[in-house]
């Protein structure tokens, strides 16, 4: 991905540069599919920067707080 910003994150083992996506970036990881818009969820959780299964586990903990149409 490109970046426009970098930023750096520090914990006590490493430090990691992480790049803030562009939204062009963005806009490739957007599939049409039967005319919907739609995302991975392993892209959205790259963009979230946790692991995917992380993301899922989220979703389906605080589902009321997403739309109906969220997810399929």
């Amino acid at each position: 991905m490109a970046a426009e910003k970098n930023e750096i994150i520090t914990n006590d083992k490493t430090d990691i540069a992480v790049a803030e996506p562009t939204q062009s970036d963005i806009r490739s990881l957007i599939y049409v599919v039967r005319g919907q818009q739609v995302m991975l969820d392993s892209d959205l959780a790259m963009l979230y920067q946790v692991e995917t299964r992380i993301f899922n586990q989220a979703v389906k903990r605080n589902i009321a707080r997403f739309p109906d149409n969220f997810r399929f």
